[in-house]
């Protein structure tokens, strides 16, 4: 059940990214930031795992490989899923080695300030309290972040 859980947020996690590139310019201002053609992998160890690209003309892109520039592969399914279920803080998952990070520390800080802003977006006000540091402002409705996700 948790891995069911981890795949459809790592799939919001990426719509998500998707759309407010297009619609949050603080988001787009981070992955432009990024050197051309930047793959981000995102694994959890016995799990599921998601490959993004970035390119500055298609923005972000879903592709199949299982390596990258910057590769963070969670431990264990459990310490996954409370992160990806916003009971912990992708911060505090670092803190207590929850995951293994291959790649530039600076380029990763950018992708999890981009992780942080869609979670302002699709998690609710009492749970972004409680894993993010500081409140980031929504410059769009949470329903139509969602509804623009699942046309992504």
């Amino acid at each position: 059940m948790k891995k069911l859980v981890i795949k459809i947020v790592l799939q919001f996690l990426y719509r998500g990214m998707k759309v407010l590139y297009h619609d949050d310019q603080r988001v787009h201002e981070e992955l432009d930031g990024w050197k051309e053609d930047k793959t981000v992998v995102l694994k959890v160890r016995n799990g599921p795992h998601l490959t993004m690209k970035y390119t500055y003309q298609k923005g972000l892109s879903k592709i199949k490989q299982d390596d990258g520039d910057i590769v963070i592969t969670f431990k264990s399914v459990n310490g996954a899923f409370k992160v990806f279920a916003g009971m912990m803080s992708v911060k505090q998952a670092y803190l207590e080695h929850s995951f293994v990070l291959k790649g530039d520390i600076y380029e990763s800080m950018r992708f999890v300030r981009c992780v942080d802003l869609v979670e302002t977006y699709l998690f609710p006000r009492f749970m972004t309290r409680r894993i993010l540091n500081h409140e980031e402002k929504r410059y769009q409705p949470m329903l139509l972040v969602y509804i623009k996700a699942l046309f992504a």
